[in-house]
C-alpha cells in the first residue's frame, strides 16, 4: 500500500487513508472502524487505537504539569509584578514615541510639522493648522488659523453645508489632543495653554435604545459642559428641533459659556447667532469662503473673519434637487424679508455697543502684547499704533 497515510484530527486522533483502487480483494482483518469516504477508506487497528489512548493521556499529563508550572512561575514573581507592569508600560510609550510619533515627523517635509508652546493663561494660536489624517489622503488640503483668548473667548464658525466646519473642528480638537501627549503638531505654529478636558457636540444620531432623539442627546452633552480651562468645540446645537427653539437653545448655551469664559468653537448654520458678536465684544465671527458662480457653489475651504452671506445657498441646493420654481421663488421672497429684519435688527446693535467692542479690542490686544516673545521695541512701536488706531476709530 504504497498510498496509505496516517493523518490526524482531534476527535479521531491518529488514523489510517487507504484509497480504494489499492485495495485490490479487501483489507485485512486487522484493520478495524473501516468507513467508506468518497474514494478514500478510513480505519484504524488496535495498535493504533492503543497509541492514541497512550498519546491523549500523555498529553493530558503534559498539560496539567504545564499549569503546575506557570502557577510555580506566578507565585515566584508575583512580589515583582509592579516593576513588571511599569516596565511595559514603558517599553510601549518607547514604542509609541519612537515608532508613532518620530515615523509621523519624519515621514513629513521638515516644515510641516512643529513643536507647540504653551502658557499657563496664554491664547490658543493655531497658525495654518491641518487636519493630520486627512492631508495625508489630500495633497491639496487647505490649512486655516485659530486664535482664542481671555478677550476673545469665543468663535462662530458659519457657512454652508460641506463648506468644511465639521472638519475645522476635527482638526482643532487633534492637534490640541497631539500637542498634549507630547506629539509635534501639524501646523507652522501653535501656541496652547494646557486644558483639563476637551467637551465636544459633534455628529448627529438618534438612540433607539434609550428612546433619545438627536434633539435631547445634544441638549443632553451640552449639560455637562462647565469647565473655565477645558476646550468646548459645538458643531450644529439645536439644529434637530424647531427654529426658534433652536436658535434660542443655542444663544442662551453661547451665553453661558461666555460667562464661563472657556475657549470655545460654535459652528452654526443659523445666521441669528452672528448677532451675537454686536453685543458681545468677546464673541469673533470666522465663515468659509464660498463663491457663488452660474448658480453653483464653489468651495474654498478657507476661513476668513466676519460674517459672509452666501445668498440662498438653502434655495440653491433645493433647486438642484428638483423643488418645483414657484416653490422656490415664493422661499426667496420670504427670506429675503427676514434678512431684511434682522440686518436692520443688527446695524442698531452694532451702533449701540460700538464703542464696548472697540474697549474689549484693546483688551485683546494687550493681552496678547502681555504673552508675546517679542523684544521691547516691538511691544514699544505696537502699543503706539494701538493708540493711534484706537484713537482714530478704525480699530478692526
Amino acid at each position: 500500500m504504497p498510498n496509505l497515510k496516517i493523518p490526524y484530527n482531534i476527535r479521531q486522533g491518529f488514523y489510517f487513508i487507504i484509497p480504494q483502487k489499492d485495495i485490490t480483494d479487501r483489507l485485512p482483518n486487522k484493520f478495524i472502524q473501516v468507513v467508506r469516504h468518497g474514494k478514500n477508506v478510513h480505519c484504524s487497528s488496535l495498535e493504533l487505537a492503543s497509541l492514541n489512548v497512550r498519546n491523549k493521556s500523555a498529553a493530558a499529563e503534559c498539560f496539567v504539569r504545564t499549569e503546575l508550572c506557570l502557577e510555580g512561575l506566578i507565585d515566584e514573581i508575583r512580589e515583582d509584578i509592579g516593576i513588571l507592569k511599569l516596565l511595559a508600560e514603558v517599553l510601549c510609550l518607547l514604542d509609541m514615541i519612537v515608532n508613532s510619533f518620530a515615523h509621523t515627523i519624519s515621514t513629513k517635509p521638515v516644515d510641516r510639522y512643529t513643536r507647540p508652546e504653551f502658557t499657563d493663561n496664554g491664547p490658543m494660536a493655531i497658525n495654518a493648522g491641518r487636519h493630520p489624517i486627512l492631508e495625508t489622503l489630500h495633497t491639496d488640503f487647505v490649512p486655516n488659523n485659530i486664535f482664542l483668548s481671555e478677550a476673545s473667548n469665543m468663535v462662530l464658525v458659519m457657512g454652508p453645508n460641506m463648506s468644511g466646519k465639521s472638519t475645522y473642528l476635527q482638526q482643532i480638537c487633534l492637534i490640541v489632543i497631539l500637542a498634549q501627549i507630547g506629539c509635534y503638531v501639524p501646523a507652522q505654529f501653535a501656541s496652547l495653554r494646557v486644558v483639563d478636558r476637551i467637551f465636544t457636540r459633534i455628529g448627529n444620531g438618534d438612540n433607539v435604545e434609550n428612546n433619545s432623539s438627536t434633539d435631547y442627546l445634544t441638549k443632553q452633552l451640552t449639560c455637562t459642559i462647565s469647565s473655565q480651562r477645558s476646550l468646548i468645540v459645538v458643531d450644529e446645537l439645536g439644529r434637530a428641533t424647531s427654529s426658534s427653539d433652536g436658535l434660542a437653545v443655542a444663544w442662551s448655551c453661547c451665553e453661558h459659556l461666555l460667562s464661563v469664559k472657556a475657549y470655545t468653537v460654535f459652528a452654526t448654520h443659523m445666521e441669528g447667532l452672528s448677532e451675537l458678536a454686536t453685543m458681545y465684544p468677546n464673541v469673533k465671527i470666522l465663515h468659509f469662503e464660498v463663491d457663488l458662480r452660474n448658480d453653483r457653489l464653489d468651495f474654498k475651504f478657507h476661513l476668513k473673519d466676519g460674517v459672509r452671506r452666501v445668498p440662498h445657498y438653502g434655495l440653491q441646493l433645493a433647486r438642484v434637487a428638483g423643488l418645483p420654481a414657484s416653490v422656490i421663488d415664493t422661499a426667496a421672497s420670504i427670506t429675503s424679508q427676514i434678512t431684511e429684519q434682522e440686518m436692520t435688527r443688527m446695524d442698531a446693535n452694532c451702533e449701540e455697543f460700538q464703542s464696548l467692542r472697540m474697549a474689549y479690542q484693546v483688551v485683546q490686544r494687550l493681552v496678547c502684547l502681555k504673552y508675546s516673545n517679542q523684544g521691547d521695541d516691538y511691544i514699544r512701536e505696537a502699543l503706539r499704533n494701538l493708540k493711534e488706531s484706537y484713537a482714530s476709530g478704525r480699530l478692526t
